[in-house]
């Protein structure tokens, strides 16, 4: 799946490109590693108060 971010802040462009350096990412793999984890984070985070 494509995702196209537009409109972006580009102080936050800039940020997500610093950390994916400083990880040796790059910028689309610490996206989709960081997406990945929020939506782990909701399902914990529902299961937990007895949601889904």
């Amino acid at each position: 799946m494509d995702m196209f971010l537009r409109n972006t802040d580009s102080i936050a462009v800039e940020k997500i490109d610093e950390i994916a350096k400083e990880k040796n990412i790059s910028s689309q793999g610490f996206l989709k590693v960081n997406l990945k984890r929020r939506g782990l984070q909701r399902e914990i985070k529902d299961c937990d108060k007895g949601e889904k």
